[in-house]
């Protein structure tokens, strides 16, 4: 098995792009989803890295240590079938999926000779500690140099104060690392800075640093508290478009209805009408 996964910006927009020739079903072919730039980043800040998490990724990583051993039971199924159940949580994780599969192709056909160092289980094992990590360090980010209601200065200078050494000491922040990208056509029409990544880490670097160059901002929900963009596509709602817990409704639902509510109690003849009945 062999495979191609590239991420890139375009207009508003991130791409993932990805291209596999799996014999299996949930793998094989060529396939794309594209979304607002940042909502990689802002879903990944939404992930709750649990239990399950941890769990999953232990138990993962154990079935992985029982390839390096020719005489140990090994249950090829539940690994590739636990990438499947992640690719469907993240966009990040259908990377995660296709590099994995390719390892596990190579080994079933013996084209794994070193499998502790090609097949290292502590890639999989620390996946929770480290997206609680980058958590960390992106909601610092985003709270000090991202949101719009932070200081009134640029996104870069911003991101300048917070990187230099009054703050870097004492706050988590993302540690931007050297990232190889190539100028490519994506399109009939359009060339683009493409990334070929070879971890989750540098699919956030490299997203995080188009959010900075682009200087977007963004604002905290009324209703949930979480970031969504403060752009001109979303007006000037105080209210992300996420489903707010088990209500069915969005946040902006939701806010609506407050917004009118408050708007009708400070109406006089409905005052009136309440203190009348």
């Amino acid at each position: 098995m062999g495979f191609v996964f590239k991420v890139y910006y375009n207009s508003g927009k991130e791409y993932f792009r990805w291209k596999s020739d799996s014999t299996f079903t949930n793998t094989k072919g060529e396939k794309q989803k594209d979304f607002e730039l940042s909502q990689s980043l802002l879903d990944l800040l939404d992930l709750e890295i649990g239990d399950d998490y941890f769990k999953l990724c232990d138990r993962i990583g154990s079935e992985i240590q029982h390839l390096y051993e020719p005489n140990m039971e090994h249950n090829i199924s539940f690994i590739r079938g636990s990438f499947d159940e992640l690719a469907k949580r993240h966009i990040f994780f259908e990377f995660l999926r296709l590099d994995w599969y390719e390892r596990i192709d190579r080994f079933e056909i013996g084209k794994c000779t070193k499998p502790r160092e090609e097949m290292y289980y502590k890639d999989i094992t620390h996946i929770p500690m480290n997206i609680l990590t980058w958590q960390s360090e992106l909601k610092t980010i985003f709270s000090q140099a991202l949101d719009v209601m932070s200081p009134d200065k640029s996104v870069q200078e911003k991101m300048s104060a917070l990187y230099s050494r009054k703050y870097g000491r004492s706050l988590p922040l993302f540690h931007f690392q050297s990232v190889a990208t190539v100028f490519e056509r994506v399109d009939a029409t359009t060339f683009a800075e493409v990334l070929h990544p070879k971890t989750i880490g540098e699919m956030i670097d490299f997203l995080l640093r188009t959010i900075i160059q682009q200087e977007l901002t963004f604002k905290v929900c009324r209703s949930c508290g979480k970031y969504f963009p403060a752009t001109l596509s979303h007006g000037n709602s105080e209210y992300c478009n996420r489903l707010f817990k088990d209500t069915g409704k969005t946040c902006k639902e939701i806010g609506s209805v407050k917004v009118y509510q408050a708007k009708l109690e400070e109406n006089p003849e409905y005052k009136a009408y309440n203190r009348a009945y």
